[in-house]
């Protein structure tokens, strides 16, 4: 049985990617800031604790996390390759968490940017994974109450054709990353289906058997409600992912190819639809 420790992993994607793994039959452990049960306390930014953590594991599965202060991702990044290559670990599957402009010249590009390189310089060798948009996304507090009033509201172009992919797919992926002969490869990955606004509140209306109506959140107004709940600037380097789709219209309309190459069948919006429950509800 093989082992993997999953950083950061009371997050949403890693949980995923955790619940893939434990199906794949592998052991599974994770890093916190804090311990648990199958838990290690490690410190990302730092590296105290993250060798200790690795310690015996074939595979790392780390997934850039969501810090917008100057030079944090960075910093995460080489400690963990840094600390990989201390424990002795085979391989290091990298969740880039989001689909990374190679030349874009804006602030969150260049920071996924060096992260990756970090990692990919470092001992141990890596296999990355650039996810489109989440289907999940749509799940979250801030989307889920407007959607069952009527109103899908998202940031991007309503026209604009995307490749959504759910966390199930992405863990997926992940698996086989971690264990096919990709080593120093990057996959660009995405759900089967590149889909616009209408075409997503389809989807929604038919199952919730009630009309949604797709509405583009204006990016100032985003990025400021984003500035407010995490602080700046958080929502400002969000809204450039966004900026960047309205300006590259296709960049996130494919990935299903990379998913075939890693053994993977995406999961059709459709599906996800329904096997999720859209209710506010406990």
């Amino acid at each position: 049985m093989q082992n993997v420790v999953i950083t950061g992993i009371g997050g949403q994607q890693q949980q995923a990617i955790a619940a893939a793994f434990r199906a794949a039959q592998w052991t599974v452990r994770g890093t916190s800031r804090t311990a648990g049960e199958g838990v290690v306390a490690a410190n990302m930014e730092t590296g105290e604790g993250l060798a200790a953590a690795f310690a015996g594991a074939d595979v790392v599965a780390f997934t850039l996390p969501q810090d917008h202060r100057p030079g944090a991702t960075l910093r995460m990044a080489a400690e963990v390759a840094r600390a990989a290559g201390k424990a002795g670990v085979g391989r290091i599957v990298m969740n880039a968490a989001a689909r990374i402009d190679p030349a874009s010249q804006a602030g969150i590009f260049a920071a996924m940017r060096a992260a990756q390189d970090a990692v990919m310089a470092g001992p141990v060798p890596v296999v990355v994974l650039q996810p489109t948009v989440f289907m999940d996304n749509l799940l979250a507090p801030w989307a889920l109450p407007g959607i069952l009033a009527g109103t899908l509201a998202y940031p991007a172009p309503e026209s604009t054709r995307i490749a959504w992919i759910s966390h199930r797919s992405l863990a997926e992926a992940a698996v086989q990353a971690a264990t096919r002969d990709v080593a120093g490869q990057v996959f660009d990955i995405g759900g089967p289906q590149a889909l616009s606004g209408t075409e997503l509140s389809a989807v929604l209306a038919a199952h919730l058997r009630h009309p949604v109506t797709y509405f583009q959140i204006p990016l100032p107004g985003f990025a400021a409600g984003l500035n407010q709940a995490f602080g700046a600037p958080a929502g400002d380097r969000i809204a450039e992912l966004y900026r960047h789709l309205e300006e590259n219209p296709t960049s996130m309309a494919d990935g299903a190819e990379g998913l075939a190459r890693l053994g993977v069948v995406p999961e059709p919006f459709e599906a996800f639809v329904a096997r999720n429950r859209w209710t506010t509800g406990g």
